[in-house]
């Protein structure tokens, strides 16, 4: 496995990831929640915007892509808005040396996350790299779990 920019060339597999996780990743939010983060955050257009205003990075593999990341670079804050671990890869490293890679392209500067409330498994992989809550904003919706903000602060 090798961590490296995405290009446009990988939209489709990026679309793809998205659809194997969120289902996955979410389903205890609900069929609407999940319908509607696929639409909003994984269409083509969406992963394009994405590739034009963030840097965005996939974990390959031998068989195609495992995993993507991508880091917003152009506030005062660097944010992470993606990071993604297609199921059966899950627990291989892929994630670990996205987050890494991600935090790279920030040196010296603190840098934000969120996660959807319930992702009990995304809390504990923050947590064990360094990430502190640091906020909660409510759901979109009524009925729509509340969203964590967490921090990485450079050492």
């Amino acid at each position: 496995m090798r961590i490296r920019d995405a290009v446009p060339g990988d939209i489709d597999a990026i679309i793809e990831i998205g659809h194997r996780t969120w289902p996955a990743t979410y389903g205890f939010a609900g069929d609407e929640y999940v319908r509607d983060g696929l639409a909003t955050w994984w269409s083509a257009e969406a992963v394009e915007r994405s590739l034009r205003d963030t840097t965005v990075l996939v974990a390959a593999g031998e068989q195609g892509l495992l995993g993507i990341g991508n880091i917003d670079l152009r506030g005062e804050t660097p944010i992470i808005w993606k990071l993604y671990v297609v199921p059966e890869s899950q627990g291989t490293g892929a994630g670990s040396a996205l987050i890494s890679a991600l935090l790279e392209r920030a040196p010296g500067r603190p840098v934000l996350l969120e996660y959807v409330d319930g992702n009990d498994r995304a809390a504990r992989f923050y947590d064990r790299r360094g990430f502190t809550e640091v906020r909660r904003d409510p759901g979109e919706r009524p009925g729509w779990p509340d969203t964590v903000w967490m921090e990485h602060r450079p050492a």
